[in-house]
């Protein structure tokens, strides 16, 4: 990095203009910026004292200690957080650089049990979310499209490696890895000093192919701030008065997590006076944003499953069954917001009239039932359904059906492990 770069920065985060900066220490405009542009080869020992003193820094500078990580973050585990904040702890700033590359990871992720990949996105929100307290970690990001799989390709690795580096005016002292022999590479490629921390992963015993192989069985490893991504969301269906709710309360407390209630009958409540009547079609796209609020509340705090009350397809089917017609807002719902497993229950149980159902007689809740089956056929919903009408037969179904999408995972193979170093 150029010598007086950083006063750039700081004059930025001190919120003054370079004309108030240079009034203050008794400069021309002119000759602050031919300064910070480092123009002048000897500049006043006293002006540059005083700019530092405006600007709330140390004088003389002390020279920066400045940290580097390498990672694909595929998913970001408890390993790499531990890799990182040892490393912050021995730097001034640490520079975190998530590795990517498209074809890599879609296969790590055809190969894994994760029901969808990360993207490149969900993966800057982990690192970010997660060091959002600590203002010395800075993320960058390198693509790795086009260059040969590891063990092979570090030559044009490096090429990256170094632009992005100077780039971003990234003057490394240290590239701090848990990888001995990625470390080596990194000192001879990148003509820098490298620190290996916990090789034998004696304090975190954990790999990223692990998690993505088994993500429940490793979810203590899982960072607080990456596991919604690995909630499954399992949706009860069914008509009015099939016992939805009920199963819905009885399974979040059997696996000890979160469940999304039915925002459809709060709305009523809280908009419409607790009573239906006054329900008409511009209400349901409401209904629907609050219901997914309520999901994006359950998976955020789920342990490792959230249960939903009610989904879109539900709430189509009674725009429909009230409307008479189909709403697009709440179709668009459908389309993008799926779910991990989703249960119909046959509606055959009592029927009990709570003063918010109206489809009470048996051929209302069949039309209503032959809705349903029609609407997920018709959007590709794959579903399974509970036939029984016996509610610990409906209970002990579902927990077997839960059970089994936890339980889903793929074995290793060396094809996956081949891609794990160099940025694991």
């Amino acid at each position: 990095m150029q010598r007086y770069t950083y006063l750039k920065l700081a004059l930025k985060e001190n919120g003054l203009t370079l004309q108030q900066a240079a009034d203050r220490i008794g400069v021309t405009k002119g000759y602050l910026s031919q300064l910070i542009n480092n123009k002048i080869k000897e500049p006043s020992a006293q002006k540059l004292q005083a700019l530092h003193e405006v600007l709330h820094l140390e004088y003389p500078p002390r020279e920066k200690n400045i940290g580097v990580v390498f990672g694909k973050f595929y998913p970001l585990h408890t390993g790499h957080i531990y890799l990182i904040q040892r490393a912050a702890s021995q730097v001034d700033e640490l520079h975190v650089i998530l590795c990517h590359d498209d074809v890599r990871d879609f296969e790590l992720f055809q190969k894994s049990s994760m029901t969808k990949q990360p993207t490149v996105e969900d993966r800057w929100r982990w690192l970010l979310q997660t060091f959002k307290y600590q203002d010395n970690i800075k993320i960058h990001d390198l693509s790795e499209d086009g260059i040969p799989p590891y063990p092979d390709g570090w030559d044009e690795w490096a090429i990256r490696a170094k632009k992005l580096l100077t780039d971003n005016h990234i003057q490394a002292n240290a590239i701090y890895s848990s990888e001995p022999k990625d470390a080596i590479r990194y000192q001879e490629l990148l003509d820098v000093n490298t620190v290996v921390i916990d090789a034998e992963r004696s304090f975190m015993n954990i790999s990223a192919t692990q998690i993505r192989q088994e993500p429940f069985h490793y979810w203590d490893y899982i960072p607080t701030e990456v596991k919604p991504f690995f909630v499954r969301k399992v949706a009860i269906l069914g008509g009015e008065s099939s016992g939805k709710s009920t199963l819905v309360n009885k399974l979040a407390n059997t696996f000890n997590t979160t469940s999304a209630w039915e925002y459809g009958r709060d709305y009523v409540f809280s908009h419409l006076g607790g009573n239906e009547k006054a329900l008409q079609f511009s209400d349901y796209d409401k209904i629907s944003l609050g219901q997914a609020q309520y999901i994006d509340f359950a998976v955020k705090y789920g342990n490792k499953v959230a249960f939903i009350d009610t989904d879109y397809v539900t709430t189509q089917a009674f725009c429909m069954t009230y409307e008479g017609r189909e709403h697009p807002f709440v179709q668009a719902m459908i389309e993008t917001q799926r779910f991990d497993l989703v249960i119909l229950l046959e509606n055959n149980t009592p029927w009990v009239n709570d003063g918010l159902r109206h489809l009470g007689s048996k051929a209302k809740r069949k039309e209503f039932q032959d809705l349903l089956e029609q609407l997920l056929k018709e959007n590709d919903i794959p579903y399974v359904a509970i036939t029984s009408g016996n509610y610990e037969e409906r209970y002990l179904e579902s927990i077997e059906l839960v059970e089994q999408l936890l339980n889903d995972k793929k074995e290793n193979s060396d094809e996956i492990s081949r891609f794990e170093d160099r940025s694991e």
